[in-house]
């Protein structure tokens, strides 16, 4: 499927960053290849980190460029998609993600509509697919409650299109004119999306944030993915936010506070032999639980819904324990990759 090319079509280039991906990218690079957006006015990159599986020869076979940077970070990865990319525009979804037909067009409109230099980019949201386990679907809708994503635009639900300070790098397009004085931090492996936008908010700059512009993603399918993930979120942000020496998202160190509170209260309430603060913890986690469990409810239709406050305590309670080991983990000696 293929647009007609007009004067005002821009070279877009789309980077995909991956690693022993296998089993996704051809998916991935699939829906890229079907777009209607003019044919001859964008390529296709594969950045690979080093993948010791197929995720090569599968995009090679799919008609993508393929450079690999072993031993890469993804934000070491993303930069060298940068650097190779030749369009006016930069986009970037994962290998484990597949995007609409429209999703270059979309993009490539609305970031053509913007009012002000300050937007340097437009993103949009991530659903699970209509293919993945309920497990995976049950998370995309906890996603979408001001509890489960603390408010981030590329999964809270939000229904029209506004400036946020950041996006998800699975779904997004940029002005490459952005990457002449900023990029991502090439020490950064989880996050490091975050980390480049919250330098592009303080820089003054902003994104479009559009919900029609949608992407599906393989969300966490098990328990046990959903746990690593959220431990391995909460690392990132506590080594981003040591970095900076600043706060970059309000609510990161509420998880790690209320399990350290949760305990000082437990211990205070045994010395006491009384149970006071506990009952008072327990009544607001119920509070918030049962109202996202509503949400998701109202979203699935599901009995699966009376899982979230489970998934909520595991998720809270990892990322908690996932921001105090990045905040404790020494700095790691840099090294320079090729």
């Amino acid at each position: 499927m293929s647009g007609q090319a007009t004067d005002d079509d821009p070279l877009v280039t789309v980077v995909v960053v991956t690693y022993n991906s296998a089993a996704t990218v051809g998916e991935t690079l699939a829906s890229l290849t079907d777009q209607t957006y003019p044919d001859d006015r964008y390529e296709v990159l594969v950045v690979d980190g080093g993948s010791g599986d197929d995720t090569a020869a599968i995009a090679e076979r799919y008609g993508a460029a393929v450079d690999v940077l072993d031993g890469g970070t993804i934000g070491a990865c993303r930069n060298r998609g940068v650097d190779l990319a030749a369009g006016d525009y930069v986009a970037f979804t994962d290998s484990d993600c597949a995007v609409p037909a429209t999703w270059l067009r979309s993009h490539v409109d609305r970031i053509q509509s913007r009012e002000g230099d300050h937007i340097v980019g437009v993103g949009g949201p991530n659903r699970p697919f209509p293919s993945d386990p309920p497990f995976a679907k049950l998370v995309g809708s906890l996603q979408g409650t001001i509890f489960g994503s603390g408010g981030s635009p590329q999964s809270h639900a939000i229904d029209r299109v506004r400036e946020v300070r950041s996006v998800a790098c699975c779904n997004v397009i940029y002005d490459a004119a952005i990457f002449e004085t900023f990029r991502f931090d090439g020490g950064i492996n989880v996050g490091e999306d975050a980390e480049f936008h919250f330098r592009l908010s303080e820089a003054g700059y902003r994104f479009l944030f559009d919900p029609a512009i949608a992407v599906s993603h393989h969300l966490s399918s098990t328990f046990g993915d959903y746990c690593k993930k959220s431990r391995s979120y909460g690392y990132a942000m506590a080594r981003i936010q040591r970095r900076h020496g600043t706060v970059i998202r309000w609510y990161s160190a509420l998880p790690s506070l209320a399990l350290l509170g949760g305990s000082v209260a437990a211990l205070e309430d045994c010395r006491r032999r009384r149970l006071r603060t506990l009952p008072l913890l327990a009544v607001s986690f119920l509070l918030v639980s049962g109202y996202a469990t509503g949400q998701v409810y109202r979203d699935r239709r599901s009995g699966l819904a009376l899982l979230v406050p489970l998934m909520l305590a595991a998720q809270y309670t990892w990322y908690g324990i996932g921001f105090v080991e990045g905040l404790l983990t020494p700095d790691p000696v840099p090294q320079e990759l090729p």
